[in-house]
């Protein structure tokens, strides 16, 4: 967990978070706007993200990722060290919150202590507080009868104690209002649920500390493409008109390592004047690993996949990479900068291939 000066500008990868939220638990939206107004590409619709999971600790359910994501695309879920997971049990019984959640927050901070120093702004300890908030909501986890920032058990009690007095116990909106308080940032909320739901076994694989992450296909042949289209499943497919939704559906089939889609957004997304998203005709192809070398090459695979059959797929251009393809005007790729600037791997589209497509 770090803080923010109040005056300065949200920063939506690695932001550090301004701490509590005052707004009460149906004032959600007055931070989504402005986290939207500071980088549209955050924006999504809650109505295919907020899809819940039961918890087995708690008597809510956690809100489903988003986009975008950041961490957790280059890094996924690891496994919890039993001392470790003991305390997130013990701490989610006291509190009354989903262990995973805890779990999620503690992958997304240290890796569950596996890289517990203090942070350049000052954080401490495995779920890494800043001394002030510790100061404030800092408990003593193992009753030892002190409070200690460095302290595991003290640290993961101490989130669990932030957690609800940021009103975490709210239903899914009040997971999300939580998390935006203990880190003001969209990214870091979805690697966090995105975790959460890996350890609750309904997200993204699991590996051992150390195993390396990089496991995409280094194939550089393109797959066939014979018409089959098959649904793939993803919340993303609501609302996307015909040709959007078999574009979607079809890239899916020959790409099954991207997971995350996203499709439709809401019509009062501040990006609608420029976005084929509002109407239904685009989808956001999110890259696994799209940071690392193998990662930006299968993303350009998937990129001249959607090119190669542009015609079949009633493509109308395609973004990837700082890169727009359009192919009513030139058959070249041709740099790209988003309206709002190439400030972060999303407005640059180095994250995800982005597909736009006609509705005819």
């Amino acid at each position: 967990m770090r803080w923010l000066l109040a005056t300065l500008t949200l920063i939506v990868f690695g932001a550090i978070p301004l701490g509590i939220l005052t707004m009460g638990a149906v004032m959600v939206a007055p931070a989504l706007a402005e986290q939207v107004r500071q980088d549209p590409c955050s924006a999504y619709d809650t109505a295919t993200t907020l899809a819940t999971t039961t918890s087995s600790t708690a008597g809510f359910a956690l809100p489903k990722w988003g986009t975008p994501r950041h961490q957790s695309l280059t890094s996924p879920a690891q496994t919890i060290p039993a001392t470790v997971k003991a305390l997130y049990l013990a701490a989610a019984a006291r509190y009354q919150v989903p262990w995973q959640l805890l779990a999620g927050i503690g992958m997304a901070e240290t890796r569950h202590g596996r890289n517990n120093h203090t942070s350049s702004a000052g954080a401490q300890g495995l779920m890494q507080f800043m001394p002030g908030t510790f100061a404030a909501y800092g408990v003593d986890g193992n009753d030892d009868g002190r409070r200690d920032i460095g302290n595991d058990a003290d640290s993961i009690f101490s989130a669990a104690n932030y957690l609800v007095h940021s009103g975490v116990r709210t239903g899914t909106a009040g997971v999300i209002r939580a998390l935006w308080s203990y880190n003001r940032s969209v990214s870091y909320r979805n690697d966090v649920l995105y975790y959460a739901w890996s350890y609750a076994g309904h997200g993204g694989v699991i590996v051992e500390s150390g195993d390396p992450t990089d496991c995409l296909p280094v194939d550089e042949t393109l797959p066939g493409f014979d018409g089959t289209c098959p649904p793939s499943h993803s919340a993303a497919e609501h609302g996307l008109r015909a040709p959007a939704r078999r574009g979607l559906r079809c890239i899916n089939a020959a790409f099954p390592a991207i997971t995350y889609m996203g499709g439709r957004r809401s019509a009062s997304s501040s990006t609608c004047r420029f976005s084929d998203h509002c109407t239904g005709l685009a989808v956001d192809f999110m890259i696994p690993n799209w940071s690392s070398r193998a990662g930006n090459a299968y993303g350009w695979r998937v990129a001249r996949w959607v090119q190669a059959n542009a015609k079949a797929l009633r493509v109308k251009y395609i973004i990837f990479d700082a890169r727009k393809w359009v192919p009513t005007v030139s058959g070249a790729w041709r740099p790209y900068r988003h309206p709002y600037g190439n400030t972060n791997p999303t407005l640059a589209h180095r994250d995800h291939v982005h597909v736009s497509f006609y509705d005819h």
